[in-house]
């Protein structure tokens, strides 16, 4: 009979799903167009001449050789020099450049002292892969001075040839050196995330509004009991997230080039666990919505929340216990740590069994958070709406029209 119930929830919860545009778009039209369009941002991942203008006040052949070298490499071109400083600035407002490299006075002395030497680079920063492609051809180009500085004192002391440090950059994980391939990754998993709790919440937003027009029923609710509600709506988010997980896991990379290193197999394996807790954690947070179209205002935000929390863009170890525990119970932090380690590490299953477990470690905690919301809250103010509306049975008309500036 339990299984039975838990079936016809399933049943009808399939239904509501296709019949309702809102949720339509948020499962399947979101997970469809948005990672493209957001990879379409970064691509091409990186960037390659970008115009930088320089003021060299050192005026040697040290300077002119470091300048040579920086128009040499595949990410910078010296479009020009500027007398000083505030001319330099004018031609970046102008748009003319978007990088300033600065060669002090003191430069050749301080190197050939054996004191430190000191360059400036200020960069446009509106767009990072300005900042990323300039700051990676100068470090390149100071460290291969640097070297070869060191080796001309050393050689003869030594008596050896061939460089005393050689520097080699070797990219792990990300062979393009792409901000979409070290981004990206972790940004889809929270798609799937954020799309799942967006529509789950639209469902239970039009449940709501349809007790309020009903005297507190919902004419397609399917009655069973708060156990077998839960799961057989996890059942259905389940069966319609077969198709998008597939394709935002695998086939968008597969689309633009991002690593590709996982076996799909276990990447579908940790993504099981992971779409179970979210329709969980969704059931959970939707006890806030009483409106369909209060899901923009109560978890569209927080998108941006759950970035910040995976560790893309400061690492989690570095931040403070609170936030770090709050990371450890949104589902997407997991997943998309372990997705990242699989794609562009190659790591297997069981290199990723921290993320695995914890995820699985999830399910029984968010079941109990959504169990508890669903008798102890939702049922209980359904069943207060019932015996309100048997006393008034415009009561409930009344709030709604209320809640909508009416009346």
């Amino acid at each position: 009979m339990w299984f039975i119930q838990v079936l016809r929830v399933c049943g009808r919860e399939l239904l509501l799903v296709f019949r309702d545009e809102g949720v339509v778009i948020f499962f399947l039209v979101l997970n469809a167009v948005y990672p493209v369009f957001y990879a379409l941002i970064y691509n091409p991942e990186v960037v390659r001449d970008e115009a930088v203008v320089v003021v060299d006040d050192n005026r040697t052949a040290m300077s002119r050789d470091l300048i040579r070298r920086m128009d040499a490499t595949q990410e910078v071109a010296i479009v020009g020099y500027a007398a000083n400083m505030q001319e330099a600035q004018e031609a970046m407002h102008s748009k003319a450049c978007y990088g300033i490299l600065y060669v002090p006075r003191d430069f050749s002395q301080s190197v050939t002292r054996g004191d430190q030497g000191h360059v400036s680079l200020y960069c446009d920063m509106s767009v990072m892969m300005r900042y990323k492609a300039m700051f990676t051809a100068l470090t390149n180009v100071t460290q291969a001075m640097g070297n070869e500085r060191l080796t001309a004192i050393v050689e003869p002391v030594l008596n050896t040839s061939g460089s005393v440090i050689e520097n080699h950059q070797v990219p792990v994980g990300n062979p393009a050196m792409g901000i979409a391939s070290a981004v990206l990754l972790f940004i889809l998993p929270l798609v799937l995330q954020q799309s799942m709790i967006l529509g789950i919440a639209m469902l239970h937003g039009g449940s709501v509004e349809r007790r309020r027009r009903n005297g507190g029923h919902d004419p397609m609710a399917i009655e069973a009991s708060p156990g077998a509600t839960i799961i057989g709506k996890m059942m259905c988010h389940q069966i319609v997230f077969v198709i998008p997980v597939i394709y935002v896991l695998h086939y968008v990379p597969l689309m633009f080039g991002f690593p590709q290193y996982g076996n799909f197999l276990h990447i579908i394996c940790l993504a099981i666990p992971f779409v179970i807790a979210v329709s969980f954690m969704g059931q959970t947070l939707s006890a806030v919505v009483n409106e369909r179209e209060s899901v923009f205002l109560l978890f569209v935000f927080s998108s941006v929340i759950f970035v910040f929390l995976t560790g893309v863009s400061w690492p989690r170890y570095l931040m403070s216990r609170v936030w770090w525990l709050v990371g450890d119970c949104v589902p997407a932090t997991w997943m998309s740590n372990g997705y990242v380690l699989m794609q562009s590490n190659g790591a297997t299953l069981y290199q990723v069994q921290h993320q695995y477990w914890m995820l699985w470690l999830q399910l029984p905690v968010m079941f109990i958070l959504a169990y508890v919301v669903e008798r102890f809250i939702n049922r209980r103010r359904y069943r207060s709406w019932i015996a309100a509306s048997e006393d008034n049975p415009r009561i409930l008309t009344r709030i709604d029209l209320a809640k909508n500036g009416v009346g």
